[in-house]
């Protein structure tokens, strides 16, 4: 303690250099890498719904079994997840040739041609609509029940409780739908909307045909027990895996896509659309840029810390160099000389390692990176925070000891050196 009261200057010098690069490292490391969180989920966001899911469709068989062995098969396929990372698998089916006759409002087309009604039935549908006004399709009414996005009841003139009549075409038989429930999309911008094309978009469906009309699973089956098309959207969760991590889940994909129809059984039709192999390549490119914009101010950083203590600590071999010659004449070995270093260098860096985390992350929360929950001082930091401060710490300690370290000289050298002008 003696000998550190007498180079406090020095001292004090040192455990602000010490301070000033661990704060710095740290907080630049803690930044960056909430930057690259930031900017996966941005890149993310602004993703199509084709590149952040996969689409899968083909027949849906001649009966429900033969419908229930394929669906078995697409989501076993996907039950552990695409290379690790978890997904989500959702799926629709789609009976056809139902027109819609009676008075169409302004979907009527001019030249007399026939108007079709897309029946279907969507897996989780009021997880990710939400009621303007009625209720959701109970199965075994008389007429069925069927529900309508917004915009496609009010470009048919339609309203809750109203009857709908149906031709079918193959067999010429009519039949009647009562409209039970209007809804509108929870994020038009979903994936899961490629189940029901236009719906996602906003379009209220083309001039040949209209809908989704969407009827219990039930009663789909029931109306339709084959004969219809089927598809499966996969969506895999890309934010929950670093993007460094994510060519693996490209491989799968593409592997998964090539092979699934035919291992599915989904007939000569079936298809697999996706774009996740773009999303993926824009991630690891901007999780790339992210990582190397902030190494030239981080090793400049770390280059001028560790010149500025290893001058202090020079200053400081400097400044007692008739002491430690003294130590050594005395009998004191190096290993031992060492220690005395160690444990004042540890008392100098201690507090810089301890202080780091929570006054990075105090600076981090004004900065526009700052995580939702970042309300308070974060006085714990991520682990990662404090392995870098350690580690930072660890690297001002032994610039600190590298004079020490050095082979040193006889009492008798030492002091004929102190001699010379």
């Amino acid at each position: 303690m003696r000998r550190a009261r007498e180079a406090r200057g020095l001292l004090l010098a040192a455990a602000v250099a010490a301070l000033v690069a661990t704060v710095l490292v740290t907080g630049l490391s803690e930044y960056n890498r909430r930057a690259t969180d930031a900017g996966q989920r941005a890149v993310l966001r602004a993703a199509t719904a084709e590149e952040r899911s996969l689409l899968v469709s083909g027949a849906g068989g001649r009966d429900a079994a033969e419908f229930a062995a394929r669906d078995r098969a697409v989501r076993t396929e996907f039950a552990a997840g695409i290379d690790g990372v978890p997904t989500t698998v959702a799926g629709a089916r789609y009976g056809t040739g139902r027109q819609l006759t009676g008075d169409l409002g302004s979907a009527a087309p001019s030249g007399g041609d026939p108007v079709f009604a897309a029946l279907v039935t969507l897996d989780g549908l009021a997880d990710r609509a939400e009621l303007v006004d009625g209720e959701w399709p109970t199965p075994g009414g008389a007429p069925l029940r069927v529900t309508l996005p917004e915009k496609v009841a009010t470009t048919l003139g339609l309203t809750v409780g109203e009857r709908i009549p149906l031709t079918d075409r193959s067999t010429e038989r009519t039949s009647e739908v009562l409209l039970a429930g209007i809804w509108r999309p929870r994020d038009p911008n979903d994936p899961y909307w490629r189940l029901a094309p236009g719906v996602g978009q906003g379009s209220a469906g083309s001039t040949s045909s209209y809908g989704p009309f969407v009827l219990h699973p039930d009663d789909f089956a029931a109306t339709f027990p084959g004969g219809f098309s089927a598809s499966w959207l996969v969506e895999p969760d890309l934010a929950a895996r670093p993007p460094a991590d994510l060519v693996g889940v490209k491989d799968a994909v593409a592997a998964i896509a090539a092979v699934l129809p035919e291992r599915a059984q989904l007939g000569n039709s079936a298809q697999s659309v996706t774009q996740v192999d773009r999303l993926i390549d824009r991630l690891v490119r901007a999780d790339l840029v992210g990582r190397s914009a902030l190494f030239t101010p981080l090793l400049l950083i770390v280059v001028l810390a560790g010149y500025a203590l290893t001058l202090v600590a020079a200053l400081l071999s400097e400044d007692r160099r008739g002491q430690t010659a003294l130590l050594r004449a005395r009998g004191a070995a190096r290993w031992q000389l060492a220690g005395l270093a160690a444990r004042e260098a540890t008392l100098v860096v201690l507090p810089a390692a301890l202080l780091a985390p929570p006054l990075a992350a105090q600076a981090l929360r004004h900065t526009a990176v700052a995580r939702p929950a970042d309300t308070g001082l974060d006085l714990g930091g991520s682990a990662l925070t404090w392995a870098v401060a350690v580690a930072v710490a660890v690297g001002c300690l032994l610039a600190m000891l590298s004079p020490a370290l050095r082979h040193g000289g006889t009492y008798v050298a030492d002091m004929a050196a102190r001699s010379r002008p």
